[in-house]
């Protein structure tokens, strides 16, 4: 049986909106006319509740024929719409929320394309295919692709992240039978912050894996977060799982505030990458190179693989192999394409 982090239903069922001072839902009986009682209901004469779409498309309508600072609303559920109502907001504020609501046919339709970028090892000048990053991308209604930061930033008002994330690991999953996977690792992101118990968040993953036959060794799952986790105890918590189920995880953007040196040390990755702001130009600045050789002690501190992300320099390629880099991914190499790279130049010129 399906938990409620499979279904993944969305959490916007409805809204309870609330007249305040001489306005009341009597105004409003000519636009509802149009509409059945299964889609409204009046909750009281200050007070009723409507679905999602039929809420936005009355925005327009409130702001122009009401006061909309004495227009206040909820998000709700149509067999409780009284509850939550210390959350209620002006009307105005919700446009956001509307503006972002195309991401629910993105997540339901499954629009989403991965595209594949390699990572590779740089040994005495010797290149070989390490394996790849599945990255996602949505796909609009005209067949455009949307940018993942974009999707992201409309499943986080819309309170859909964990949806957004779990169709872009299944894809990704899905997505891997395209490539040579043999004796090649597979890279595939997730939010932590988007799963809250692992054994059941992540249930329908592990599944897919055993289906299209990866193993679980071959398997990366990457933190890839914006924003501070600042629970690191429930982040090493979905660490620990995948790893007792016998996968890997890497640290995403090493060296920013986000993920530091001292987070590092603590959830203990199998990779840790070097954030491109510090690959880019390290061959040349300072800073930049200190911040490298930092990490790159502390991975070998804690027996972690160093990758530096971004490289777009041969430069930059050859001092990061000089102290002591080994796997790459950029630019210089390939980017990330809708139809993978199968081969890489076998030998270093930089």
């Amino acid at each position: 049986m399906l938990n409620g982090c499979d279904i993944c239903l969305p959490q916007h069922h409805g809204y309870t909106v609330y007249f305040v001072g001489g306005q009341s839902i009597d105004q409003l009986k000519k636009y509802f006319r149009y509409f059945s009682e299964e889609k409204w209901f009046t909750v009281n004469e200050k007070t009723f509740w409507t679905e999602e779409p039929i809420f936005f498309d009355l925005l327009d309508y409130l702001e122009g024929h009401m006061e909309p600072d004495k227009v206040f609303a909820v998000s709700s559920k149509k067999a409780a719409p009284l509850q939550n109502l210390d959350e209620m907001k002006r009307i105005g504020l919700f446009r956001v929320e509307r503006q972002a609501s195309w991401i629910d046919q993105i997540i339901e339709e499954r629009s989403i394309r991965t595209h594949y970028q390699p990572i590779v090892s740089v040994k005495n000048n010797q290149v070989d295919m390490f394996g790849y990053e599945l990255l996602s991308r949505g796909i609009d209604e005209k067949g455009d692709l949307i940018p993942p930061f974009k999707m992201f930033e409309a499943a986080r008002v819309r309170n859909r992240l964990f949806a957004l994330d779990r169709i872009c690991r299944l894809e990704s999953v899905k997505n891997a039978s395209n490539i040579d996977i043999t004796n090649k690792m597979i890279f595939i992101n997730f939010i932590p912050t988007a799963i809250y118990v692992p054994e059941h968040c992540l249930s329908t993953t592990f599944e897919l894996i055993k289906k299209v036959n990866l193993k679980p060794e071959q398997v990366v799952f990457e933190v890839v977060e914006t924003d501070e986790v600042e629970d690191i105890e429930h982040l090493k918590s979905i660490l620990n799982y995948y790893k007792s189920h016998g996968f890997k995880y890497a640290l995403d953007d090493v060296g920013t505030g986000v993920n530091d040196l001292k987070k590092l040390s603590s959830l203990e990755p199998h990779f840790v990458k070097l954030a491109r702001e510090f690959s880019d130009g390290v061959s040349e600045d300072l800073g930049k190179q200190h911040v490298a050789e930092s990490v790159l002690q502390v991975a070998r501190d804690i027996n972690a693989k160093p990758l530096a992300e971004g490289v777009e320099r041969s430069e930059d390629i050859r001092f990061l192999a000089d102290i002591g880099y080994e796997l790459f991914q950029g630019y210089y190499f390939a980017k990330p394409q809708e139809n993978p790279t199968q081969h890489i130049d076998q030998e270093f010129r930089g």
